[in-house]
């Protein structure tokens, strides 16, 4: 289980922050995806953009930590967006059947 980094950037005129994470995502180091997600939504910014270019692997949990992420999103009335997503994580959605679901919450 690899090592995740999260960059986050600050909040724009219209609330909205940008997550770029690299390495793995999986389930040693998903909780620190989940939190920065809370952290973002207790503040002023309710819409993330999410940069998945980064990621080398991810687990089949990641991807519903991210559909929970979605769904926290909007219940704080905000928004949740794929941005970009590397190769391992397009496998992932299609090994799980979760392409569907998932893509729609790309940009």
């Amino acid at each position: 289980m690899g090592q995740l980094v999260i960059h986050r950037s600050p909040p724009d005129a219209d609330h909205v922050v940008t997550l770029t994470l690299t390495g793995e995502l999986d389930v040693a180091n998903i909780s620190e995806f989940r939190a920065a997600v809370v952290l973002i939504l207790r503040t002023d910014a309710r819409h993330l953009l999410i940069d998945l270019d980064g990621i080398t692997w991810c687990d089949n949990g990641s991807l519903y930590s991210i559909l929970g992420a979605q769904h926290a999103a909007r219940r704080a009335g905000g928004s949740l967006a794929i941005t970009k997503a590397s190769k391992p994580v397009c496998e992932a959605f299609n090994r799980n059947r979760l392409h569907k679901r998932l893509w729609s919450i790309f940009l």
